[in-house]
């Protein structure tokens, strides 16, 4: 059968990659990817598809300023020139050359097995019109990130799907990548990590390649919905310390108001904020916290932003770089 082109991609230092470590480092930001029950770790922890593997490089504090400002939670879409370019000169220094024999060896075994599992695709799936949809299909090999990502963004009326596959797992994990893009060209069902559409997807990609002859691309799949994977007491504290390390603790974050020296206004604001945890402090509220009688007369949102941003700024140095306080446009501050 006619199927896309498949790109495969092995360069760690290039755009691809970098591009790849900044939508793990939005994951990481997020929570996402720790409410899913994933352990992010310093090192390649083999053969455990619920690790995600974050490498332990010098990350700035702008680097993860950017991040977390930055809307864009897909893998697809181009983050911040300066995230991709830091990235990259610390990927220069990454040790990589015990890597790149079993990179090659995974593209190798893809590139055998490639035609037959798009014939088989063909026959016994029904994906030829997600495949028609299909412009190209760009695959990045990594040591990195979890057992595969992938995203199906579109270019014009057309799709290029990305896939990563990581060096730990077979070239299997390729064609359960690319089946999962066509799988939402098809249904365009998506989902977050443990939401219902993510889970319904990934059964119906586990039964494949556990149930049918698909079974023979991938004899030891790694099946992630199912509870059998767990991790060690050393993994378990591993990760927790470089969360903790990288300024998402995993506990509930307790800022010392005694560690830092705030203006009266602010350390008012941050008081107030944090004993309405989770609820939103609406513009008069705060203004009236930060001016009290005189709240209207010297009411101006942009002093209160310029307020809540050197907060942010300050409780970053204290080394939590997670997003504490947020702005809801229109409506005030919450603090999470």
């Amino acid at each position: 059968m006619n199927y896309p082109k498949v790109n495969i991609v092995t360069d760690i230092t290039g755009d691809l990659e970098a591009q790849y470590l900044c939508f793990l480092a939005k994951g990481i930001s997020t929570g996402e990817y720790q409410d899913g029950g994933f352990a992010v770790t310093p090192n390649l922890e083999r053969g455990n598809p619920k690790t995600v593997y974050f490498p332990n490089l010098p990350y700035s504090k702008n680097f993860w300023r950017t991040i977390n400002f930055n809307p864009n939670k897909n893998f697809s879409t181009t983050y911040p020139q300066s995230a991709i370019d830091e990235i990259k000169l610390h990927l220069i220094k990454f040790k990589k050359d015990n890597l790149r024999s079993g990179i090659e060896k995974i593209k190798k075994d893809w590139q055998k097995i490639e035609e037959s599992f798009f014939n088989d695709v063909d026959k016994f799936l029904d994906f030829k019109k997600a495949i028609s949809k299909v412009h190209e299909i760009n695959v990045l090999i990594t040591p990195f990130g979890t057992l595969g990502s992938f995203n199906p963004p579109r270019i014009g009326n057309k799709f290029n799907l990305l896939v990563t596959s990581r060096v730990d797992l077979p070239a299997g994990n390729i064609g359960a990548g690319i089946l999962q893009n066509l799988y939402i060209v098809e249904n365009w069902i998506g989902g977050e990590i443990n939401e219902e559409k993510y889970l319904k997807r990934m059964s119906a990609i586990s039964f494949i390649f556990e149930n049918t002859i698909f079974k023979k691309y991938y004899p030891n799949f790694k099946n992630i919905i199912r509870s059998q994977f767990s991790f060690s007491k050393d993994t378990i504290t591993k990760s927790n310390k470089y969360l903790v390390k990288l300024g998402f603790p995993q506990k509930e974050i307790k800022i010392n108001l005694e560690n830092i020296i705030f203006s009266k206004q602010e350390k008012d604001l941050l008081t107030a904020l944090i004993k309405n945890k989770g609820k939103i402090l609406d513009f008069d509220q705060v203004a009236n916290i930060i001016w009290k009688d005189k709240a209207d007369d010297k009411f101006s949102l942009e002093a209160m932003a310029k307020l809540v941003e050197n907060l942010r700024r300050k409780i970053k140095t204290l080394g939590i770089n997670k997003e504490v306080i947020f702005t809801k446009r229109g409506k005030g501050y919450i603090f999470n």
